[in-house]
């Protein structure tokens, strides 16, 4: 019996086969479902039989798109079976991963990790993609969860700690004005980062900068809109979400984990300009060995210990707490009108700032909360809603926030061209 690898274009051809079968073997109660599988399994087994005779780079990024598509669709669609949202979305993230090994093929060995010039580390290193990878399953879970209340395939959702958050949050004005389930949406997000985070060796950063990148870009940018959508639950919706909180702290956990590989492409990037390379061919193709090094010693780290980039400095672990206890005080203390709604935007802000500086190449991200800390201190001069306390504890937080965010702390390891703005 041979031991030689099913081709992946032969198992594209497979996944096509499938989705073109499934619609014909069930009953599809929607046709718009049906047709989009059937001619995206068309698709597939086309692009397969391509791939076959030899390796075609463009055909790896359609399977891709169509995977992506196909993650959409039950969403775009409304799809009124749960069978068609798990086989599409299932179907959609195995197109995906494929999509990446055909796209990847000439990365090299990755029999050692590289680190980039000036650091101690390597940001691409799975003990810090393992942990992100988890997160973002995690996130997954709890948005799927919502989202199958959304799209009608649950009677109801629970929420563990605020009795009926969840669902007047889910079931409100901003997430009835998105033209598609904004949980399900959510969902596909974390698939695509949970896929991306496993992809590449952990030489990314070096041999595929497009792949770090991406994943950079859609890990802060997805976590920014959990820190804004936080913002608007208690302001605009007036409840709290737990599964929507849990979400948001996963996310910006995931920053943390992730800020160094982003930093490292973009030194990278800056590094391939000054040497006059074509940054094109380096962020497509990936760079050399003279872009990276194995000899910097970091500053403190602890003998043995793996590095991941971030550390724990007191000051910016009292800062989120304090930034968690402006987002509960309102309720304590009865604070109404607008010294509660400047509770609810600068606490998860200046929460959010503390947990992303924890990450040592964004440390300076922390003098964020200078000009949170000074909304907080004016805003008692300001507006007139409150009972005193309320107003006192407003002043004393922004206060204490000023007087927390200057302080550095802890750093650890060293980050090459990034050790200028670490002040």
């Amino acid at each position: 019996m041979s031991t030689k690898k099913i081709p992946i274009p032969l198992l594209v051809v497979a996944l096509g086969l499938w989705l073109i079968a499934l619609p014909l073997s069930f009953d599809y109660k929607m046709q718009s479902v049906g047709i989009s599988d059937i001619l995206c399994g068309t698709l597939f087994a086309v692009l397969g039989l391509l791939s076959l005779s030899q390796t075609r780079v463009w055909a790896g990024w359609a399977i891709g798109l169509i995977g992506l598509w196909l993650e959409i669709a039950p969403l775009v669609f409304w799809a009124p079976e749960s069978l068609m949202y798990i086989n599409d979305t299932l179907i959609g993230a195995i197109a995906i991963v494929f999509s990446f090994q055909m796209a990847k093929k000439g990365e090299g060995k990755a029999t050692e990790g590289a680190i980039p010039n000036g650091w101690s580390y390597n940001p691409s290193a799975w003990g810090h993609r393992i942990p992100t990878a988890c997160l973002a399953l995690l996130c997954w879970f709890f948005s799927r969860y919502m989202a199958a209340y959304q799209l009608g395939y649950i009677a109801e959702v629970w929420d563990p700690f605020f009795q009926g958050g969840t669902l007047h949050v889910i079931t409100s004005k901003i997430s009835k004005g998105f033209p598609v389930s904004d949980a399900g949406m959510g969902a596909v997000c974390y698939t695509l980062e949970f896929l991306l985070s496993w992809q590449g060796s952990s030489r990314r950063w070096l041999n595929m900068p497009w792949l770090s990148l991406a994943f950079g870009f859609l890990v802060i940018p997805v976590g920014i809109v959990s820190i804004t959508l936080i913002i608007l639950q208690p302001v605009v919706v007036g409840y709290w979400c737990s599964w929507c909180l849990a979400t948001a702290a996963c996310m910006l956990l995931m920053i943390v984990l992730t800020a160094g590989e982003l930093a490292a492409v973009l030194q990278l990037l800056k590094e391939a300009r000054s040497k006059k390379e074509s940054l094109w061919k380096v962020f497509w193709k990936g760079a050399g060995e003279t872009y990276a090094s194995r000899s910097v010693a970091p500053r403190k780290r602890a003998k043995n210990a793996i590095a991941y980039g971030f550390a724990f400095p007191w000051n910016l672990l009292v800062s989120a707490v304090l930034g968690i206890w402006l987002m509960a005080s309102p309720s304590g203390f009865g604070i109404i009108g607008g010294v509660a709604t400047s509770n609810y935007i600068l606490g998860p802000m200046i929460a959010a700032v503390s947990i992303i500086a924890l990450a040592e190449v964004f440390r300076s991200v922390r003098y964020l909360n200078i000009i949170f800390g000074l909304g907080l201190c004016i805003a008692p001069w300001v507006v007139t809603e409150g009972n005193t306390t309320a107003l006192c504890n407003n002043l004393v937080v922004g206060v204490l926030i000023l007087a927390l965010a200057p302080i550095k702390g802890r750093v650890a390891e060293k980050y090459g061209y990034w050790e200028r703005f670490l002040k």
